[in-house]
């Protein structure tokens, strides 16, 4: 395993005096926003001086205590926000905070606003809609997925191939959609309903290409056993059987639709007259041909040759137009509707060529290794294809890079929103963390550093200069979010006895890891100097961030499943296996409450904003709500068709909101145990959610696709 050095981490807030400062008294009041004669009671301003303790304002909304100078105050009550949300403490200075009644969400008007979405697997073919609104991809995941160019949004997923997508295609009058995946399935979708409208059979071992007649009636297809098939599009029969002696790789229509251009392993490109099924001629090439496009207008047709070359050949005056020589591999290419210029996408570039010139206009680095390409109808724009699953939309003019459409390939297993709501991460099976930007609704980065294992958890820092992530690889890493950059992993464990097998000895079990096991949890204490973090080694680490050393370790009687911080800053709730929850003290350690409740393992725990109640939920299918004052269940949320498997507390503290294994997102109110909201997924076993902090929003991690929940319309 690399050795990762946690370096000394600026933290604003972290710098410590050799002498703590004397308390003094503090004292102020919370108003209303609307009127600031009219003090509001209840307030819980917490002191997050590492001791936990709180005040109360009284009726007239006045407050008085003692705290260090320096200490940070932050108000809670539920049901309101605060302006500010916090302040620090300067000797002599009355405090004033402003409250204001929490919007309350309309439930009924909540569904999807918006989601990141992207294929499993390779990108194998992409094409644009005839009016340029929508783009089709179709890919190794067997499927099609329809996007809408302005914005990048899925509108809609087209199921039902049992194979890899190799090949779609828009007919000629944009109604329509065809697709081929290499096993021979061929079928035309209606595209706008995703339902299937036709669907025909090439027995063949391997379909290798798929293209409509210009005039919407036929298609045609090519095949490893040398057979190009011209099917009827209306009624799926087979109108003829072109044979061939060797494999043909590609097929193509004349402008007219009279001939049928294939190529393959004969070293010669072939057309075909389609009605009389006779062969019209025969051009010798030099090499096998690999992929072949005709132009739409003219008698042009681009050719990518096995030896490395892309040429065009004029099939009426035999004149050979040579572009670019590569290593051998394989090239796409795409016509504008014009016929004046041609892309080809081969390795990471794409190329565009003027065919009146014969010159090279652009070339395009795109990042990753491109398997198609598609004009749009303005021949403005180009859509590209890659084989890591990305959909990259570009200008022809100047190369700029317009959208990307990208996002996870496996199983999303944690998300945390960033403190000032700008930001999303996302963080999956794979090892991979994606950061999205919420207001542009786009990607902004992507952080990779858990060895492609699996991440489980992963929580933002209060100020948003750090994001925590911890997984299968054993460690607790912390990263720059918005800058991608890596400072380390916390690693500085307590060094512990460690039992083993044959006998007892003083040593750290495994170094240069933060949990022996896999880390499956963490959370930030509220003034972001220490983080706590879970582990299937049956132990919670408190970590001091600014130093990068474990400052306090609680061992369980088993696995350890989830761990949550108190908004008091004092306290730290863990469960799992043993089915309690364990409140323990951040500082020392030592336990403070058991609450004894769950039949099961012990799944999620949020604490309420207010950190008066904590919500826990088990295998056992219920969810409970505690009052910490009693330690008693006031409430229980049942849910008898699966597993919760995550609780989020609302950010106003009214809702709390749960995703099950059944794959149904629910909100209750908290206080009666009203249902408010129901969304069901298509996906089981969900395991994450995320509140935005304006508590307008939720985020939902729906397999490989981060859907955001809210008001619609917005």
């Amino acid at each position: 395993m690399v050795v990762l050095i946690l370096l000394v981490l600026s933290v604003s807030g972290c710098e410590r005096g050799v002498d703590a400062p004397e308390a003094g008294s503090i004292s102020g009041r919370v108003v209303l926003t609307e009127d600031h004669a009219q003090g509001l009671t209840g307030v819980s301003l917490f002191i997050l001086d590492g001791t936990g303790s709180y005040v109360e304002t009284d009726a007239g909304g006045y407050f008085e205590t003692t705290a260090p100078s320096g200490t940070v105050i932050i108000p809670r009550k539920v049901g309101y926000t605060f302006f500010p949300e916090k302040q620090v403490l300067e000797e002599g200075r009355e405090l004033t905070f402003a409250a204001q009644a929490w919007p309350e969400p309309d439930f009924s008007q909540w569904g999807k606003q918006f989601a990141f979405d992207s294929h499993f697997d390779r990108v194998e073919t992409v094409a644009f809609s005839a009016d340029d609104q929508y783009i089709a991809t179709g890919s190794s995941d067997r499927t099609i997925r329809i996007w809408r160019t302005s914005d990048g949004q899925l509108m809609g997923t087209i199921w039902g191939h049992t194979s890899v997508v190799k090949v779609i295609s828009f007919s000629p009058q944009g109604d329509y959609l065809a697709s081929a995946t290499s096993n021979g399935e061929i079928k035309i979708w209606d595209w706008r309903t995703g339902w299937e409208i036709q669907s025909m059979h090439a027995d063949t071992i391997l379909l290798t290409d798929l293209a409509w007649s210009p005039d919407g009636g036929k298609l045609a297809s090519s095949s490893w056993d040398g057979e190009v098939k011209v099917w009827d599009a209306v009624t799926g029969d087979e109108l003829r059987t072109l044979t061939h002696e060797k494999w043909v790789r590609a097929v193509a229509w004349s402008p007219d639709g009279r001939f049928l251009f294939t190529g393959g392993d004969e070293l010669s490109l072939t057309a075909w007259e389609v009605e009389l099924g006779e062969l019209s001629a025969e051009i010798p090439v030099r090499d096998k041909i690999l992929s072949l496009s005709a132009a739409p207008q003219g008698s042009l047709v681009a050719m990518a040759l096995g030896g490395g070359a892309s040429k065009v050949l004029n099939v009426e005056t035999g004149e050979e137009i040579f572009l670019e020589q590569f290593k051998a591999g394989e090239t796409t290419f795409s016509w504008s509707a014009d016929g004046r210029y041609l892309a080809s996408g081969r390795d990471k570039l794409i190329q565009i060529w003027d065919m009146e010139t014969q010159g090279l206009v652009q070339s395009i680095n795109a990042g990753n290794y491109v398997l198609a390409v598609d004009w749009d109808s303005s021949a403005q724009r180009l859509v590209s294809g890659t084989y890591r699953g990305i959909i990259d939309l570009w200008s022809a003019d100047s190369g700029e890079n317009l959208r990307r459409i990208v996002g996870h390939n496996r199983y999303v297993k944690a998300l945390a929103w960033s403190p000032e709501g700008d930001y999303l991460a996302s963080g999956d099976e794979g090892g991979i963390i994606h950061i999205w930007d919420l207001q542009a609704r786009r990607h902004l980065l992507q952080l990779s550093g858990h060895n492609s294992q699996p991440v489980e958890g992963m929580a933002w820092s209060p100020d948003g200069t750090y994001l925590a992530s911890g997984g299968h690889d054993l460690l607790v890493r912390l990263w720059d979010p918005t800058g991608g950059e890596h400072p380390g992993a916390l690693t500085e464990r307590i060094k512990k006895p460690f039992v083993h097998e044959k006998g007892f000895e003083f040593a750290v079990g495994m170094k240069n890891v933060s949990h022996e096991d896999i880390v499956l949890s963490l959370s930030w204490a509220p003034d972001g100097m220490k983080l706590a973090s879970a582990s299937w080694d049956t132990t919670v680490a408190i970590w001091d961030v600014p130093t990068g050393t474990q400052v306090v370790g609680i061992q369980n009687p088993g696995w350890v499943t989830v761990v949550a911080w108190s908004p008091r800053g004092d306290q730290v709730a863990f469960g799992g296996r043993d089915q309690a929850v364990h409140v323990y003290s951040g500082d020392t350690g030592e336990e403070i409450t058991k609450l004894e409740g769950h039949t099961d393992w012990v799944r999620s725990l949020a604490w309420s904003p207010d950190g008066k109640h904590l919500a826990s939920s088990g295998y056992d299918r219920t969810v409970l709500i505690w009052d910490l004052e009693t330690d008693q269940v006031v409430r229980t949320l049942a849910e008898a068709e699966s597993v919760v498997t995550v609780v989020e507390w609302s950010p106003c503290g009214r809702y709390l909101a749960g995703a099950s294994h059944s794959g149904t997102v629910r909100i209750w109110d908290a206080a009666t145990g009203e249902v408010l909201f129901v969304y069901p997924t298509w996906m089981v076993g969900l395991q994450a959610l995320a509140w935005s902090p304006e508590g307008n929003q939720l985020a939902v991690a729906e397999y490989n696709s981060v859907v955001v929940l809210g008001e619609q319309g917005r």
